[in-house]
């Protein structure tokens, strides 16, 4: 018959009371400790796509502690919205994917992806680390991973990378019908509407920037005396255009198709705006071409009676192709 030595039963004792020991350390603890982990998403421009709001920030305090935060003061919103300008920012506990604040001095300057994927946020703000969702900016320069690898640190200058930011490249097509009268509308890009604004003998195309009304497509050319490839008018397509007495510059033949158009959002904020103070040069035109280019084919139209020798519109079907971006 098997018995127990009376040696062997402290360490027994020693070994059931360890087990109990991790077994309330694991199961019971109220607040387990769990460290973050994910991998690393990508550089700046592509991750903060991801991103609900994105700031131009200066960091004013920290607030450390076990739920540590910080402080920031927005000074330019380049997406989402915000309804004041002070920020408190959620930062790295050890817990969170996000980093530490000691990373972001008071009196810096940084670009903020908030609410990020890995952030975790609940209702506030927090920065995620699963990817460059903030870079620094020093005396008018970005700097980070913008457009590169985790490790590769770019600079480029403030202007450069907020259009950058704001207008990615594009390239779209779409087709479309609209009546006499109809307004057509189609969202493009990440913040532009190519529209058929209806006029009185037919349509003009309209390109605009959202919160903005200028049509961005204005200056494309010619500028003067001559009908302008926006113009969207029933003699345009009509067998004998000279018949319509009303008819601009006295034009002999409807224009070219397809219709060739140029759009930019520099137009009127820095291309013959109010405050430009000289007329639009070659240069200036150029400048608007390099950043967008559009097309529109007619493919089907019926012409409404002639009044006058100048036909309308009663429908009309058409392509679009639009290119361009920073």
């Amino acid at each position: 018959m098997f018995t127990w030595k009376g040696r062997g039963v402290p360490e027994l004792r020693k070994a059931a009371a360890l087990c109990l020991i991790l077994w309330f350390g694991i199961f019971v603890s109220p607040t387990p400790v769990v460290a973050c982990s994910c991998n690393w998403r990508g550089p700046f421009l592509s991750v903060a796509r991801d991103a609900p709001l994105v700031v131009r920030a200066k960091i004013l305090r920290h607030h450390p502690g076990r739920a540590p935060t910080m402080d920031a003061l927005a000074l330019e919103t380049l997406a989402g919205g915000l309804l004041d300008s002070g920020l408190v920012i959620q930062m790295g506990d050890g817990m969170h994917c996000r980093p530490s604040v000691e990373l972001f001095p008071p009196g810096s300057e940084w670009v903020l992806a908030l609410n990020g994927p890995g952030s975790k946020p609940g209702k506030g703000l927090a920065l995620s680390h699963c990817g460059e969702y903030w870079l620094r900016i020093e005396q008018g320069e970005v700097i980070g991973s913008i457009d590169g690898t985790e490790k590769q640190v770019k600079r480029m200058p403030w202007r450069e990378f907020r259009g950058r930011f704001l207008y990615p490249r594009f390239s779209t097509s779409f087709s479309g019908r609209v009546a006499a009268g109809e307004r057509f509308r189609r969202p493009f890009g990440s913040r532009f509407e190519f529209i058929l604004e209806p006029t009185s003998t037919g349509w003009e195309i309209v390109v605009r920037e959202y919160g903005r009304d200028e049509n961005l497509a204005r200056l494309t050319p010619p500028l003067h005396f001559a009908p302008n490839p926006r113009e969207i008018e029933g003699w345009h397509l009509s067998d004998n255009p000279s018949g319509c007495p009303t008819r601009p510059y006295a034009a002999e033949a409807g224009l070219a198709h397809p219709r060739q158009f140029i759009f930019s959002p520099d137009v009127r904020d820095e291309i013959a705006g109010p405050k430009a103070g000289r007329s639009v040069t070659v240069e200036d035109v150029e400048a608007v071409r390099r950043f967008g280019e559009g097309r529109l084919t007619i493919t089907g139209f019926r012409l409404a009676q002639a009044r006058d020798g100048c036909p309308g519109i009663e429908w009309m079907d058409f392509s679009v192709r639009l290119e361009g971006g920073r």
